[in-house]
């Protein structure tokens, strides 16, 4: 199931439903976020009924810190009888509303998704995703260059990525073709394995990268994506037309001649 989210005003995914339900356990997702997947008739956030039934337990939503008033220092000096009265009768209790909390929330909660447009809410096209799918290939491309870098400046070594750490540290005394080399290290590293806290970050975020390009090179082909590459060149069709009509001109003299 391809999983798409709408936050700060754009749109992500498609995700699977495990990473979504990981984002949230680890508080990354907010449950109050919009969601969909095809066959929804709407978006819904993750907290509601047709996601728990699909086995998302959304926590409760995150509440907005409240903005605390100033309280009013207290004038040191005597205080005027006549003056506290007339403060008093001005001061006018605020009513509060009759109306029940949860009608209340419900009222924010269709003001706030009519403020979305219908395009808000429209899958990618396939233009987009083949987009998506370049910058994220781009992405991914950077990952083991930037994990080498960071193993050299943590000084994370192990006995399977020495010959790699040897190339890092002939580049660096060179001066020469040390992006290669803090690549290779990094490519080492993710080939065998290896994992470190420092590298946590880095290695969480590739796999993060690796998933949705996973998911949309699901999605490409789901539209019809591998076809879209194969079509016949022009002059094929042209030559097959004339081969057509000579193989009926042929048939054409040969039954005037037999005639």
């Amino acid at each position: 199931m391809q999983i798409y989210l709408h936050q700060n005003n754009q749109q992500e995914g498609p995700f699977t439903l495990p990473r979504v339900s990981a984002r949230l356990v680890s508080g990354d997702l907010d449950s109050a976020t919009l969601a969909w997947h095809e066959g929804l008739d709407n978006w819904y956030p993750l907290n509601h009924e047709k996601w728990q039934a699909l086995g998302i337990v959304a926590p409760p939503p995150k509440e907005e810190d409240q903005v605390q008033e100033s309280v009013p220092v207290k004038d040191t000096k005597e205080e005027d009888p006549v003056s506290d009265e007339a403060n008093t009768l001005d001061e006018i209790p605020v009513e509060e509303s009759s109306e029940p909390k949860q009608v209340v929330e419900e009222k924010t909660a269709v003001s706030s998704f009519a403020a979305y447009t219908e395009e808000d809410f429209k899958p990618p096209s396939f233009e987009e995703m083949e987009e998506q799918m370049i910058e994220l290939r781009a992405k991914r491309s950077g990952f083991p260059e930037a994990i080498g870098r960071r193993a050299h400046e943590i000084n994370f070594r192990d006995e399977e990525i020495e010959d790699a750490w040897l190339v890092v540290e002939k580049a660096l005394e060179s001066g020469k073709s040390e992006e290669k080399a803090f690549a290779s290290l990094g490519q080492a590293i993710l080939s065998a394995g290896l994992n470190d806290p420092g590298l946590d970050e880095l290695r969480d975020e590739e796999r993060d990268v690796a998933d949705r390009m996973l998911n949309l090179q699901m999605q490409l082909r789901r539209t019809g994506g591998g076809n879209r590459g194969k079509k016949p060149a022009p002059w094929k069709k042209w030559v097959f037309l004339g081969f057509v009509l000579i193989l009926l001109g042929g048939v054409v003299a040969a039954l005037i001649l037999a005639d």
